[in-house]
């Protein structure tokens, strides 16, 4: 039988505060607090942006046990948002993905957070002893760059502590 991998992040203790900008970055620069908007979180893990939003919205992912979603392609959603997650899908799985999020509805906006995978980053996971932090990834940085340049319109990025960026984005029509 094949081990089922967590690559759930743990927004507690130093780290917390970090997540935390993020997902209130995310909350602000989306403007995800507009009622009526339909917010599919894709890669939801412990659904920390649900709690900060304190709204319901649609949380998938990958382990069943955290996702409220048995299939996340049967709606369509006005905001997709993809934090620290497309580093753990190839290429092909994520263009899969996006090419049904723009089938369903091709003015969805996107929004992707991730991690630079710099110095810095080293640096805060040893301090944060996330020794494995880059374990499981599939796309590295440089390729996550690449795959949001070459398929979304950028119309903002935000740098949370030189340790993120968060992409908000339209599809390329």
């Amino acid at each position: 039988m094949k081990k089922k991998i967590d690559i759930t992040t743990p927004y507690s203790g130093v780290s917390k505060f970090y997540f935390e900008k993020i997902i209130d970055t995310i909350i602000e620069e989306g403007q995800l607090k507009k009622k009526n908007i339909k917010i599919l979180d894709f890669g939801c893990g412990l659904k920390f942006l649900q709690k900060k939003l304190n709204k319901k919205i649609y949380n998938y992912d990958v382990n069943p046990k955290l996702s409220d979603l048995k299939k996340w392609d049967m709606e369509t959603y006005d905001v997709v948002i993809f934090n620290h997650v497309i580093m753990y899908m190839s290429e092909k799985s994520l263009t899969q993905t996006i090419k049904k999020i723009k089938q369903l509805n091709n003015k969805c906006k996107i929004i992707i957070g991730i991690g630079k995978e710099s110095i810095l980053n080293r640096i805060a996971a040893y301090l944060t002893l996330r020794f494995d932090y880059l374990k499981n990834t599939k796309m590295n940085y440089q390729k996550q760059i690449n795959y949001i340049d070459k398929n979304f319109l950028v119309k903002k990025k935000k740098n949370i502590y030189f340790l993120t960026e968060i992409y908000f984005c339209d599809f390329l029509l």
